[in-house]
């Protein structure tokens, strides 16, 4: 039996070829499941409302409502979802991306182990960057990513916290609010990154600091 959970990833680009592509990349880890595409930013948002992905691998160019502005619609109405870039080599959007909530930006010419490997960091919380982009734009997406990770908790996120603070388990607290332990497990990760904190006890003091809980 699989210990880690599945991943339901959304695909969203304008060329069907690139998405059977990025589904076919897709269906080689087990871990990973296809649940939905989108051609452009309108069908994102509104499969991203619908469908609810972990994982969203995002286009920036295209018709339309282009990759940043249904980004930034679907972070509001969805601050969970992770948004993984995967566009054309495009150093004048990589600003703009972050600051509407992408969590990782990859470009076309990654291979399939890094496109993976890439669903798999940002559903963990991490932020991962295609080498090729330039030493500025990498320390840029970084401080961008750091200051949106400093953003406020999720009310889900908060309800967990809270627990925490009264010293309950990851088990205790999945059976409180109904969620899987790992589930709890990766919230926490979440929590902890976006505190800047390392274990439960700073969590809660950075959180009492921020009038968090």
């Amino acid at each position: 039996m699989r210990e880690s959970p599945t991943i339901k990833v959304l695909i969203v680009d304008d060329h069907h070829v690139v998405r059977e592509g990025l589904r076919r990349i897709m269906e080689t880890d087990e871990d990973i499941e296809v649940i939905g595409e989108a051609r452009n930013g309108e069908e994102a948002i509104a499969k991203a409302v619908a469908l609810r992905p972990d994982v969203i691998i995002m286009d920036l160019r295209m018709p339309g409502i282009d990759g940043i502005a249904a980004t930034r619609e679907i972070k509001e109405k969805l601050p969970d979802v992770n948004v993984l870039v995967l566009t054309l080599y495009a150093e004048d959007l990589v600003s703009q991306a972050v600051e509407a909530g992408v969590s990782g930006y990859l470009l076309k010419d990654s291979d399939s182990d890094q496109i993976t490997k890439g669903v798999h960091q940002v559903y963990d919380g991490l932020s991962p960057i295609a080498p090729s982009l330039t030493r500025g734009l990498v320390s840029e997406f970084a401080k961008l990513s750091r200051s949106n990770r400093s953003s406020i908790l999720t009310s889900r996120q908060v309800e967990i916290l809270k627990l925490v603070a009264e010293g309950e388990s990851g088990k205790q607290i999945g059976e409180k609010l109904f969620l899987s332990t790992s589930t709890v497990k990766r919230e926490v990760r979440h929590i902890f990154d976006k505190l800047g904190v390392n274990d439960r006890a700073h969590a809660v003091s950075e959180a009492m600091k921020r009038n968090l809980i």
